[in-house]
């Protein structure tokens, strides 16, 4: 403010001091009724500069007076309130609507015109929603109670950097503890339970997104399978009675649960458990745990003698079946029995054609050395 003092004195000084040294300060007559007024240009600029000053500062005495009294206290105070409130409107139709700069920049204005705790969080999460972290850590600081907050500054830390979770795993337990309905953090801990092969704490979170209907149900049956599937195969590297005994401590309602079946039959696979893996399957299609689809899509299907009986029983009662033939053509090619594998994909392909079957039956062409009825069958999977 100095600088600009100084810097307005030097130019009057130089609209005074210029004209004299050309020896021409310019003439101006002013008439006001019977009165006239005859100054030089420059001396009306310089009354006018210092009007505008004696003004300035005259406005200002008054209003400091005014503000100093009950009536004028109250008149700016509401004044200023209704000018606040008017931000905070529009900063909160403008989030509603995504539009979070115009939103940050209301919520700014409202600030300025009146502290409010409220304002501060509103900015706060504007400012996290923009991935403007550090802005929002120092909105929350004016929030009220800013030392109850942890949970928001917990969010924002693993909205910024998900890897801040293995170090921070035992305040996320916490706040899980305190906060078992927020559904935001729920998908945080699962995305950071995930990351960290958590996979009990995956499993205990799955009851708590249920309620809160976080996930959709192709999602939760995805992150169930996982989940149990990791289970099972840590189970499995200690050893066969190990994975039997983890599956049988199970209930009796999550044995039956598909996506928990399809994960254990997928581990009993994986360790050339085959006779254990036909009798998953081969129980869980007749009681309808499991559904036939799903295990030919994964490719689950065992050559067991339990499944085949059941796949060639319900092949009599509906011969023309895609999926029966389908998954007999798989059960074939696994036991390399090529001429009915043909016969069985061929036929499925004709009835539910999908890339899983036309890929199976290039698969049989090749092993059969029918290149061009392989290529052809590879061509029509990508197709599909």
């Amino acid at each position: 403010m100095k600088y600009a003092w100084i810097i307005v004195l030097l130019f009057i000084a130089g609209l005074f001091i210029g004209p004299l040294w050309e020896g021409n300060t310019g003439y101006m007559l002013i008439a006001l009724g019977n009165y006239t007024v005859e100054t030089s240009l420059v001396a009306a600029v310089i009354m006018l500069a210092v009007a505008i000053i004696l003004l300035r500062v005259l406005v200002g005495f008054v209003m400091r007076l005014v503000r100093g009294t009950s009536w004028g206290l109250k008149w700016f105070g509401e004044r200023r309130t209704s000018k606040a409130k008017t931000a905070l409107t529009e900063g909160a139709e403008a989030l509603v609507n995504g539009d979070l700069h115009t939103a940050s920049s209301a919520f700014n204005r409202s600030w300025q015109l009146r502290h409010d705790g409220t304002v501060a969080l509103f900015a706060s999460y504007a400012a996290a929603r923009n991935e403007d972290f550090a802005q929002a850590r120092e909105w929350l600081q004016h929030a009220p109670r800013p030392g109850e907050l942890a949970l928001a500054e917990t969010l924002f830390t693993l909205q910024q950097d998900p890897q801040q979770a293995a170090n921070r795993m035992s305040e996320i337990q916490q706040l899980r503890r305190d906060y078992p309905r927020h559904p935001q953090l729920l998908r945080l801990a699962l995305n950071a339970y995930q990351n960290l092969h958590r996979w009990d704490d995956v499993i205990a979170c799955l009851n708590d997104a249920d309620r809160l209907q976080l996930l959709s149900e192709t999602e939760r049956s995805e992150l169930l399978e996982k989940a149990y599937r990791e289970r099972f195969l840590a189970a499995g590297r200690e050893g066969q009675a190990s994975l039997a005994t983890h599956w049988r401590n199970l209930t009796r309602d999550n044995r039956r649960t598909a996506p928990i079946r399809r994960a254990y039959l997928a581990v009993l696979k994986i360790y050339q458990q085959l006779d254990a893996a036909d009798k998953v399957a081969a129980r869980g299609l007749k009681r309808g745990d499991l559904k036939l689809a799903h295990l030919l899509e994964k490719q689950l299907l065992v050559p067991g003698p339990e499944l085949r009986d059941y796949l060639q029983s319900q092949l009599k009662k509906q011969p023309e079946d895609g999926l029966l033939l389908q998954a007999m053509g798989q059960i074939a090619l696994l036991t390399k029995e090529w001429s009915l594998a043909e016969r069985a994909l061929r036929r499925s392909a004709e009835l539910v054609p999908s890339r899983r079957v036309w890929l199976d039956l290039a698969h049989v062409y090749a092993a059969q050395g029918n290149s061009q009825a392989a290529l052809e069958a590879y061509e029509k999977a990508l197709r599909d």
